[in-house]
Order: C-alpha cells, then sequence, then structure tokens
C-alpha cells in the first residue's frame, strides 16, 4: 500500500515550541468480537497491531518512563456488557472494563503477547462500539454540529438537518464517527494538555485505511486535542508509521 498517498503527512503546526513534555497514548489495534446463535464467541483480533503497540510501550518502560496508556478497540455483533465480559463485575468495571474484565475466551487471545512484554492485562483498557455509538447519539442529539461534520459523522442524513429534530431512525453513524470515538476515548484521562495518540491498526474488512484518515480528520474538527499518528502494521508485522497530526487549534 502506497502509505504517501493514504495516510496524513503533514503536521498543521510547528511543534519547535512545547509548553510541557509530550504524554503517549497508545491505541493496540481495532479487533472484533461476535456471538454466535449457540451463545459461542468468535473473537478477530489484530494481534500484529496490538504487539507493535505493546513493544512501544515496553520500550518506553525500558526508558524509564511512565507507561503509556494502552486501549484496544472492540467492534462487536452482540451486547458488548452482556456478551463480552467475564462475571461478577462492578458497576465501574463495566463501564470502563480493561482486557482483563473480558470474557474468559477472549482473554487468553491477547494473553501470550502481553505477558511476552511483561504488561497485565489489567493495565490495558477495552474501548467498544456500543459505548461509542451511545456517545455519538447524544452528541448529534444534545450538541448543534455543523451540517458539514453531521453528514460526515451520519448515512442517510436527511437534508437539511435541523440542529432541533431528532435524528431520522434511518441514519446510521459512520464507522469515521465510531473511529473518531476510539481515538478520543483512547487519548482520555491525561492530566497532561500535549498528548500523543499512537495508533496501531492493520488494514481489515471492519477496520479500512480510509476510515481510519477520516477519522482522525473528524476527531480534529470535533475538538480532539491529542496529536495523532497512524501506524499501519502488516501481516508481517512491519509497522508503516505515519507522520505525527496535530490539531489546527493547538497553541505553540
Amino acid at each position: 500500500m502506497d502509505m504517501e498517498s493514504t495516510l496524513p503527512q503533514q503536521k498543521t503546526e510547528s511543534t519547535s515550541q512545547q509548553k510541557e513534555p509530550q504524554t503517549t497514548c497508545i491505541l493496540a489495534g481495532n479487533s472484533r468480537v461476535a456471538v454466535g446463535s449457540g451463545g459461542e464467541i468468535t473473537t478477530e483480533a489484530q494481534l500484529y497491531a496490538f504487539e507493535a503497540a505493546l513493544a512501544l510501550a515496553r520500550e518506553h518502560l525500558d526508558n524509564g518512563m511512565p507507561l503509556p496508556k494502552l486501549s484496544v478497540a472492540f467492534d462487536h455483533h452482540g451486547i458488548f456488557r452482556l456478551h463480552f465480559l467475564g462475571p461478577n463485575l462492578s458497576n465501574s468495571q463495566k463501564r470502563r472494563p480493561r482486557l482483563s474484565h473480558l470474557h474468559e475466551s477472549i482473554q487468553p487471545i491477547f494473553r501470550p503477547i502481553a505477558d511476552r512484554y511483561c504488561i497485565p492485562l489489567a493495565d490495558i483498557h477495552a474501548i467498544h462500539e456500543d459505548s461509542a455509538r451511545q456517545h455519538l447519539t447524544h452528541l448529534l442529539a444534545t450538541e448543534e454540529i455543523p451540517e458539514r461534520l453531521s453528514r460526515r459523522m451520519l448515512t442517510n442524513t436527511p437534508s437539511p438537518l435541523d440542529g432541533n429534530s431528532l435524528i431520522d431512525e434511518a441514519a446510521k453513524v459512520t464507522c469515521a464517527a465510531i473511529t473518531k470515538e476510539y481515538f478520543e476515548r483512547a487519548a482520555a484521562d491525561s492530566q497532561s494538555s500535549n498528548v500523543l495518540l499512537e495508533v496501531f491498526y492493520q488494514d481489515s474488512a471492519w477496520s479500512e485505511t480510509l476510515a481510519y484518515v477520516r477519522g482522525l480528520q473528524l476527531s480534529h474538527l470535533l475538538g480532539v486535542s491529542a496529536s495523532i499518528r497512524l501506524n499501519l502494521v502488516s501481516e508481517t508485522g512491519t509497522v508503516s508509521q505515519g507522520q505525527e497530526v496535530l490539531p489546527a487549534h493547538q497553541p505553540t
């Protein structure tokens, strides 16, 4: 794949003047889980992206830096809380699950790589599609989103989209909008105002490069303050690193 023509390559602001050290957060792939008619769970994990992300996190630790915030995004067929979490979790754990809180059939898929880099599953956040969709629905229903942006967030958008109208039942949130939610959540909770989100992903049927590029653009248009870098990981584990893209409003 020609990354020069696909991934954003230009920074929108100069990084020559930084007010504080940069904090790194890492999105370690976009995996997919589903529940079958018999209740069995299938997992399509982006393990090459997961390993590349954990290798970067381990590098931070080996260099005496804190462990970056690590997250894995999950697309899913089925209700995430009902089908893909383990039993006996607190409400807080259900709201903000870690990989150690996932169903017992999912954890062993990620554990060997996590063990290899000595990073516990309990230190890795699980971001899921249900939560992303719920937040987007609330955002579109309660905030005045400019039409040029709402059209990037919804398919089958009524024309014109009245800011006071309910979302049309036929409208669905786009992959770019869900990706924006994944990015925002992966970069959240940092005490720093200078955050770099390193995104590792594989090009797959549910996780296409174009959706990541559009999600990055939409993130910054909707006020996500983190800088974002897209890192495409091949099936051989090779990482094609994009350029760090800063939000246009970031102060220098």
